[in-house]
């Protein structure tokens, strides 16, 4: 049984998250980026740190990604105001205005993977995730 969970969950999410950043390629964004995106949008100006403890990733990953959006005009670097070693990543117009596109991406590309779920499947679909989430990081 053990086996048979990791090996179809597993193929799940690979093939989500293959589906999604191929949707968000088209659209001119990355997962990656698209995960750092969705933090600023919750909050705005936080610290590469902050970010990165926040996605659960290591430092260098955000770098590379936040250097990739500032080149693609997504975010902005601003100084800190208390730390002079540090930074605030800042969303601009365009990361602010890709919100609202991602959004409808990602409620197009739901409706697909679940075809065929009631609601009610759907409801406890996400409710069985939620335990399993929180299983794993207890």
């Amino acid at each position: 049984m053990s086996q048979d969970f990791f090996a179809v969950f597993g193929s799940a999410v690979r093939g989500l998250r293959a589906r999604l950043d191929r949707v968000l390629q088209s659209h001119g964004l990355r997962l990656g980026q698209y995960q750092v995106l969705r933090v600023l949008w919750d909050r705005d100006g936080l610290t590469p740190r902050e970010l990165a403890d926040r996605l659960d990733v290591e430092m260098p990953t955000v770098t590379r990604t936040v250097q990739r959006m500032v080149r693609d005009g997504l975010v902005q670097r601003e100084a800190h105001g208390s730390d002079a070693r540090s930074v605030r990543i800042r969303l601009t117009p365009l990361g602010n205005d890709k919100k609202a596109e991602v959004a409808r991406l990602f409620g197009d590309e739901a409706e697909r993977a679940l075809t065929g779920f009631s609601p009610e499947d759907r409801a406890a679909f996400v409710a069985f995730l939620e335990r399993i989430n929180t299983n794993v990081r207890s």
